[in-house]
């Protein structure tokens, strides 16, 4: 399948993938920024990840390449591949934010080996990409990068997941989450996408909690205030999610919903304060493991994580 040729693809991978600039409300600055955290000034960084959610049928795969500190566009007919044993695409659509791809890779047969391959493909890559018309028929040839790879394999997915509650009228609530561990040394992540609502307006957002232990164990207990801030305080340890697993969270989002969750998800943020009003907290719980680069000398990050989801809801009245 050609995914430039498939209007459906193409709207579930307008993905924002970019990081909220600082939004500064009364009383309270809730601080994020608009680099990737953890990349470094000097030399080339990769940042990939792949994660199929339960019950779907496609991994959610990005990727993002900088240079200095600087996220770079692919350019010419050089193109990232995602591919399983059966099924492979090209990274064509660019997500929010310069030099960052992502897409959605079929997997119905639940393969846990993703492969990345950067290839040139000058054919396919037009079709996704802007060129002055004196250019249109000049192939630059292969970029440096063509050939590099990587591979992630998918861990198990979290099973037995079960939670000791889901209604809270608290931020100082906090609720336990217990699960089977899988005995592979894995690490666990918890994600959110919150919709707040005040009666006029709605507040959307992400955020990635902070594990007191992250490893796969089988419990942890968390705080409502992983996931609802009040803007009048100025100590709110919400961390507001970022980088690839954003990407990859709002592809799952589009394609959970069928294409009504839009693309401008993450980035609808009213000032209305999340602690005085009703929140859905739609929460993704993560079994993350480290994938590896064909060269050791290739600076990055790369992982894969299978998921699963439960909903909880804030009433503080």
């Amino acid at each position: 399948m050609n995914p430039c040729n498939n209007h459906s693809f193409l709207h579930r991978s307008r993905l924002i993938a970019f990081v909220l600039t600082t939004l500064i409300l009364t009383g309270c600055e809730i601080e994020t920024n608009t680099n990737v955290p953890g990349v470094p000034t000097s030399g080339r960084f990769a940042a990939v990840g792949a994660n199929q959610h339960s019950g779907e049928d496609s991994v959610q795969v990005a990727i993002a390449i900088f240079d200095n500190g600087t996220a770079i566009n692919l350019v010419g007919g050089d193109v990232v591949q995602a591919s399983t044993m059966n099924d492979t695409i090209l990274l064509l659509e660019s997500s929010f934010y310069t030099g960052s791809y992502a897409a959605s890779l079929p997997n119905s047969a639940n393969f846990d080996e993703i492969d990345f391959l950067m290839v040139h493909k000058p054919i396919e890559a037009r079709q996704a990409r802007w060129y002055p018309v004196d250019l249109l028929n000049i192939d630059p040839g292969p970029g440096e990068l063509v050939g590099a790879s990587a591979t992630i394999t998918l861990p198990p997915e979290p099973a037995n997941m079960a939670l000791s509650g889901t209604l809270f009228t608290s931020v100082n609530d906090s609720f336990v989450i217990s699960w089977t561990p899988a005995g592979s040394g894995d690490t666990m992540k918890i994600r959110s996408a919150v919709s707040c609502d005040n009666g006029v307006k709605t507040s959307t957002y992400g955020t990635e909690a902070t594990l007191v232990d992250d490893s796969d164990d089988g419990t942890e207990t968390i705080s409502l205030d992983q996931f609802i801030y009040d803007i009048y305080d100025g100590s709110a340890v919400t961390k507001i999610i970022v980088d690839e697993a954003k990407s990859m969270l709002q592809e799952m989002l589009e394609k959970l919903s069928n294409g009504s969750v839009d693309d401008q998800f993450f980035k609808t943020v009213f000032p209305i304060n999340p602690v005085e009003n009703s929140c859905e907290i739609r929460l993704f719980f993560f079994r993350q493991r480290t994938g590896s680069f064909d060269s050791v000398s290739t600076n990055g990050r790369i992982f894969g994580s299978r998921s699963v989801e439960v909903t909880l809801d804030y009433n503080p009245n």
